[in-house]
């Protein structure tokens, strides 16, 4: 009886060994799967960043965890649905697992994990966004007859001023956020606030840039002045050292070494599109130093123009260098920017004077002055640059 006993007992404590085996090995194979799956999203989250090159990364991080024999580890796109798209990458880890109560069936005792990680656009709810991070105050202001109305995102004042914002819109039906969106202020607030969605939250955190990790565009294959197209009303892309006003845009990318006035519209009569990316740099670009142009239009001068819908600036429609600090400035009763895609002025002011009208995507600034003009902003996927951001899918 002792003999049958002690034989269950060791049964018993073999098989809660030979579990603990296959979990630890389960757990630790999962966390290399997710590693690896999530170093190759990184790649992908990064401009340039293409699916052979994050299943690069993904080999290199698995092999770092001791996974690099090609019979134990499959890095691929994805093939279940909404994951399978170049926008993925799945690494699926097989191991036998030896354990110590039967060890000769390491051969039927096997384990298989997988990881899928992306990076894909995150809408982080924030039509406008003042993104200094001092204390400065009144990083966000809108005047007595100023008209906002906001859908698909609120306003986001990373400013810890007192106050860091102020409304002094005297007919809050001029100024409308849609629900589920508010205002998120880390400082306080003045005035009174639209109440829809999450209405006004003062003390909250500090969001990061998110276009910080944007990489300035090359100059490479970009002709200096190029001349004009249709008859000299259209600027075709390239690399301009005087202001750039007056004119349609053709399509591509164009580098403004002295600014941009009003008069813009798009063309896109063949070969074009009107679909373009501004950058807005110093003279000396791509090297340091020289006086930057500046972003700015008043006047009878309306502007209309299109982001990218695809490439790596893709709804990123203005860029202002982070070398430059000339403010971002509209006026005049008859001036009206229209567009799609972001406005990015990291370090400087985005500003309305007058009641000019702006309609866009996105405006993110180090701060947003909209004073008496009318800003309507449809923040969506199509309409802004809506960051990519690595994450763990499954």
């Amino acid at each position: 009886m002792v003999a049958i006993v002690l034989t269950a007992l060791l049964m018993s404590v073999g098989l809660a060994i030979d579990s603990g085996q296959l979990y630890f090995a389960h757990r630790a194979m999962q966390e290399a799967a997710d590693a690896a799956a999530y170093a190759g999203a990184v790649v992908l989250y990064q401009p340039g960043g293409t699916q052979l090159l994050a299943f690069s990364a993904a080999a290199n991080d698995a092999s770092l965890n001791g996974f690099s024999d090609p019979t134990q580890i499959t890095i691929r796109q994805p093939v279940d649905a909404p994951f399978n798209n170049a926008s993925y990458v799945e690494v699926i880890i097989t191991q036998s697992v030896r354990t110590s109560l039967i060890p000769q069936q390491s051969g039927l005792t096997k384990v298989t994990v997988s990881g899928i990680a992306g990076a894909e656009p995150l809408n982080n709810g924030y039509a406008i966004m003042a993104l200094d991070r001092g204390n400065t105050i009144n990083a966000f202001m809108n005047g007595p007859t100023g008209q906002i109305h906001l859908t698909g995102g609120g306003i986001l004042v990373n400013s810890t001023g007192t106050p860091a914002a102020t409304n002094n819109i005297t007919n809050m039906a001029n100024f409308t956020i849609a629900a589920p969106y508010g205002t998120d202020v880390s400082g306080t607030a003045a005035g009174t606030w639209p109440t829809t969605g999450s209405g006004l939250r003062t003390g909250q955190p500090q969001q990061p840039d998110p276009f910080a990790g944007y990489i300035k565009p090359s100059t490479a294959g970009l002709s200096v002045n190029p001349p004009t197209i249709h008859g000299g009303t259209t600027s075709v892309s390239g690399i301009y050292t005087a202001q750039l006003s007056n004119t349609s845009l053709c399509t591509g990318t164009y580098i403004l070494k002295a600014g941009m006035g009003g008069g813009i519209d798009i063309d896109t009569t063949a070969p074009c599109d009107g679909k373009v990316f501004l950058f807005n740099t110093s003279a000396n670009y791509p090297s340091s130093g020289g006086a930057c142009g500046a972003f700015s239009a008043s006047g009878n001068h309306p502007i209309t123009i299109n982001a990218m819908t695809t490439g790596t600036y893709a709804g990123l429609l203005f860029y202002q260098d982070p070398a430059c600090t000339n403010d971002a400035v509209f006026n005049g009763t008859a001036f009206s920017l229209t567009s799609t895609g972001t406005i990015y002025v990291p370090n400087a002011k985005f500003q309305i004077t007058g009641q000019a009208t702006i309609t866009g995507g996105q405006i993110v600034a180090k701060t947003v002055d909209t004073q008496n003009g009318q800003v309507t902003i449809n923040f969506t996927a199509g309409d802004s640059a809506q960051p990519k951001l690595p994450r763990l899918a499954r």
